[in-house]
């Protein structure tokens, strides 16, 4: 009975060595696999990064060129065309047929003929008064400030037809106008140099007059005098008092770009 006892056990005690034994095979592994992934991530972070190359790259900046070249052409094109129909009128195909380019084009610019329209003011207006600023913002008086800036805008009128055809045609001045002379007007009215003390009422009398003034006959012969005179109406509107509209209108101009003298 102890013999048969004994044989009987010796398949489990194998089974169990068998179980054992492959256990401790499947944990050497385990650990050669941790061991290795460790390594691996040690290699990895001491690997020194790649240096960001400094040296320019050739075909991404002619990429850009071309890019500021199509929509300078988009925009060049689309002047004219708001100056002769007004902001509303003219389709997207009006553009890409005067431009030269496909319709898959003009959207790689512009979403829409509004945000074209706002490109080509800011290329029109805002340009231009950014060269004014500069002149007039060492002046202490706002009044004085708005006068001169309106005068050197309203003169590019009467030297550039294009520019005084778009500004008529679309009712606008361009947003950098816009904000020096809402910050100008803001001032006067905090200052009491004007009557009118609702800002946006002061601003629709400045521009409005402007505005209608560029859609006459009479810029291209009314010359400096009708300059003075559209200034003066602005003036007037806003209550400004006379002996300071006068003093506005006696400051020099810089030379006009085609004259030695105002």
């Amino acid at each position: 009975m102890q013999v048969g006892s004994q044989s009987s056990r010796t398949p489990i005690r194998r089974r169990r060595l068998r179980i054992e034994s492959f256990m401790s095979r499947a944990l050497g592994q385990e650990r050669q696999f941790e061991s290795w992934r460790h390594n691996k991530r040690m290699t990895y972070q001491l690997k020194p990064k790649a240096k960001a190359s400094s040296k320019p790259n050739p075909r991404a900046a002619s990429a850009q060129v071309q890019r500021a070249k199509t929509r300078s052409l988009i925009i060049g094109a689309a002047i004219p065309i708001f100056a002769q129909h007004g902001p509303d009128i003219p389709v997207v195909d009006d553009f890409v047929k005067s431009a030269g380019v496909s319709r898959g084009t003009f959207y790689n610019y512009f979403e829409t003929t509004r945000e074209l329209l706002e490109a080509a003011m800011a290329e029109l207006s805002d340009e231009f008064i950014a060269s004014i600023v500069p002149i007039v913002e060492n002046e202490p008086n706002p009044v004085i400030r708005l006068a001169t800036a309106a005068r050197m805008f309203y003169r590019r009128a009467t030297l550039d037809p294009i520019f005084r055809a778009f500004l008529g045609s679309v009712s606008g001045v361009g947003t950098l106008a816009t904000e020096h002379a809402r910050a100008d007007l803001s001032e006067a009215i905090d200052r009491g140099l004007i009557k009118v003390t609702e800002l946006d009422l002061a601003e629709a009398i400045a521009f409005g007059v402007m505005v209608y003034a560029l859609r006459s006959s009479k810029v291209d012969t009314g010359g400096r005098e009708r300059a003075h005179e559209v200034v003066r109406a602005i003036l007037n509107g806003l209550g400004v008092a006379p002996r300071l509209i006068d003093r506005a209108l006696k400051v020099q101009l810089p030379p006009r770009p085609d004259v030695a003298t105002t």
